[in-house]
C-alpha cells in the first residue's frame, strides 16, 4: 500500500485549494450572490449589509443632545464558526480499490487522489448554492445537519414572504405581479430580476391574459414563447429578467441513502430588486480553522475560497481527504426581496 499521505506535500495541496475556482456559471446564485473572499468574515458581513438600496435618514437634534444610535444587522449574533462547511472521503478506501483494479502507476494514483479532492470541493461549493437559493426562497437561511440548528433571519419583512399569486390560465396574473412591483415601489425599490421554475414560466406562457396582452383578444390560445415574456414585462414592469432553475443536487446521509431535491422550489417566484448594484448580494467567504494554521493571510488566500487538508487516524486505519470553507450569503437589502407562492393546480 502507497504511502498515500506522503504522495502530496502540504505545498502542492495549498496551490491546488489556490487555484481552485468556485465558479459555476450553471450556478445562477454565482451571479445574484457573486463569490467574495475576506480574511474578517464579521467586520465584512456588517459592512456589506449595511450597504442597504435605500439610506436611512439621521434626525436634527440640539447642540447639547445625545445622537440617536444606529442599529446593526443581526449578524452580530450569529457564531461565526457554526458556518463551517466541510465533507470528507476515505481516500485509503478508494487507493486500494484502485490497486485492486490494476493501478499501480503512483502518478496515476496522485491524479485519482486530486480528483477525489475536486469531489469534496464540489460538495463544499453546492452547499453554499443551497443556501443561496434558500434565502431567494424563504428570506432566511436555516441550518439543521449534523446535530446543529441554526437559522440566519435577513431581516426580510414578513409581508414581502407571504405573496400568494394564482398562475392559472385565467388568473389575473399581470394585475397580481403589478401589486407586487407596486409594494416594491412603495418601500423605495425596483424590481429588477424574477427568479423562478420552468414549470412557472410555462404557466404564464399558458395564461389568457398574457396571451391576449401579446397577440391581442383572437390571440387567446396561443402559447408564448418565454422571450416574448421577458418583453412583455420589460414593458409592463420596467425588467425582462426572468431566470428559471431547475437544477438539481443530492443529498447522503452517513448511512449512504440518497435524496435528489430542487435548488430552487418548483412552486415559488422570488422578486430582485438589486438597485444600483449589479447584484442583490454576496456570497462571503472567511477562513477556515485549517487554512488559518497555513500562516499569514495574503493575495493568494483572497482566492482560496475552499481549504483541502489531509491526516491519518489509526482507528479506523485510514488517511483523509477534507475540503472545508465558512460561508454566509449577504443580503444589503432585505426589503428588496419579494416571494410568491402558486397557488393554481
Amino acid at each position: 500500500m502507497p504511502d498515500i499521505l506522503n504522495m502530496i506535500s502540504s505545498a502542492e495541496r495549498l496551490e491546488f485549494a489556490q487555484n481552485l475556482s468556485v465558479a459555476r456559471p450553471a450556478y445562477i446564485g454565482d451571479r445574484i450572490f457573486p463569490d467574495q473572499k475576506t480574511a474578517n468574515l464579521k467586520a465584512e458581513y456588517l459592512r456589506l449589509a449595511e450597504g442597504a438600496n435605500i439610506p436611512v435618514m439621521a434626525t436634527v437634534h440640539a447642540f447639547d443632545t445625545e445622537a440617536e444610535i444606529g442599529t446593526r444587522p443581526v449578524f452580530e449574533k450569529t457564531e461565526v464558526e457554526k458556518l463551517l462547511i466541510k465533507r470528507k472521503i476515505n481516500q485509503t478506501e478508494r487507493v486500494r480499490l484502485m490497486i485492486e483494479n490494476g493501478v499501480s502507476d503512483e502518478n496515476e494514483i496522485i491524479r485519482y487522489v486530486f480528483d477525489d479532492m475536486r469531489q469534496m470541493a464540489e460538495a463544499v461549493k453546492t452547499r453554499t448554492e443551497v443556501a443561496k437559493m434558500e434565502v431567494l426562497a424563504t428570506g432566511k437561511m436555516t441550518i439543521n445537519e449534523n446535530n446543529l440548528n441554526l437559522k440566519v433571519d435577513y431581516g426580510v419583512p414578513t409581508k414581502n414572504t407571504g405573496y400568494k399569486i394564482d398562475f392559472g390560465p385565467d388568473a389575473d396574473i399581470v394585475g397580481q405581479i403589478m401589486a407586487v412591483a407596486d409594494a416594491a415601489a412603495e418601500s423605495g425599490n425596483a424590481l429588477t430580476e424574477i427568479v423562478t421554475s420552468t414549470k412557472i414560466l410555462r404557466k404564464l406562457a399558458a395564461n389568457k391574459g398574457i396571451q391576449t396582452l401579446i397577440y391581442g383578444t383572437v390571440g387567446a390560445g396561443t402559447y408564448v414563447p418565454a422571450e416574448r415574456i421577458r418583453s412583455l414585462f420589460a414593458e409592463l414592469f420596467g425588467f425582462g429578467v426572468i431566470t428559471t432553475n431547475d437544477l438539481r443536487y443530492k443529498t447522503q446521509t452517513a448511512s449512504g441513502n440518497e435524496a435528489t431535491k430542487r435548488f430552487f422550489p418548483e412552486d415559488k417566484m422570488a422578486f430582485l430588486c438589486n438597485g444600483t448594484s449589479s447584484s442583490f448580494g454576496v456570497g462571503l467567504w472567511g477562513v477556515t480553522p485549517e487554512e488559518a494554521d497555513y500562516g499569514q493571510y495574503n493575495e493568494k488566500s483572497a482566492n482560496q475560497f475552499i481549504t483541502i487538508t489531509q491526516w491519518a487516524t489509526p482507528d479506523p486505519v485510514a488517511v483523509w481527504t477534507k475540503a472545508s470553507g465558512v460561508f454566509i450569503p449577504v443580503v444589503p437589502n432585505p426589503n428588496g426581496l419579494f416571494i410568491a407562492a402558486d397557488t393554481s393546480k
